[in-house]
């Protein structure tokens, strides 16, 4: 990171101990604002810089401002990393709702650990599964976590990859129901080693 960079950030540590929560709660706010206005032209350096900044001002932060932020940086195409993984592994649902549902800039790493994690609330895995597009590792992860419900939610999203294991996943669980099948079916990426199953699911 550059000298200025850090120049940048040892002021901040300076002054955050003494800092009142309206003076965080507004500072929060204006770096938010001006990222949000200009993140198409920043450069990865300053995108890094803003994640740090941020990261240092979200600790302790007042709920509502969480929200905004949670908001704000959801709906932008790009945004700091390391925030939008502390948001997404937020205990309130106002604050790691948006990110996990419509953040592009999140990880595929990030949506897989929060997945993963022993005892996941499935409105987790929901939020993550309402994505717009998923990639094969996060469905692979959705459909192994995830209850009859999801799978038939990805299997029908066409903007969901599923892989090859994620099918036999899918496949395996049909238990009967048609309309579950009939939407394997009609995936054109379905292995075709598959098919024989899910024909026989379909003339039960």
């Amino acid at each position: 990171m550059a000298l200025t960079a850090q120049s940048v950030l040892s002021d901040l540590d300076a002054a955050l101990p003494q800092a009142t929560d309206a003076w965080r709660s507004t500072a929060l706010r204006q770096i938010m604002e001006l990222f949000v206005s200009g993140a198409d032209s920043f450069s990865g350096e300053q995108i890094a810089l803003f994640d740090e900044v941020m990261g240092r001002l979200i600790k302790k932060m007042d709920r509502a401002r969480l929200v905004e932020l949670s908001g704000a940086l959801a709906s932008a195409g790009i945004a700091p990393a390391k925030v939008l993984g502390s948001l997404a592994r937020h205990a309130d649902p106002a604050i790691h709702g948006p990110v996990l549902e419509r953040a592009k800039a999140l990880p595929d790493t990030d949506l897989i650990e929060i997945a993963d994690k022993d005892r996941i609330d499935p409105s987790v895995l929901a939020k993550i599964a309402a994505r717009g597009e998923l990639s094969e590792p996060v469905t692979d992860i959705l459909l192994k976590r995830g209850n009859a419900a999801m799978r038939r939610k990805i299997i029908e999203n066409p903007n969901a990859r599923v892989s090859e294991m994620g099918f036999a996943r899918v496949v395996s669980g049909i238990n009967g129901d048609k309309a579950l099948a009939a939407a394997i079916a009609a995936r054109p990426e379905m292995p075709a080693e598959l098919r024989p199953f899910v024909d026989a699911a379909l003339a039960q």
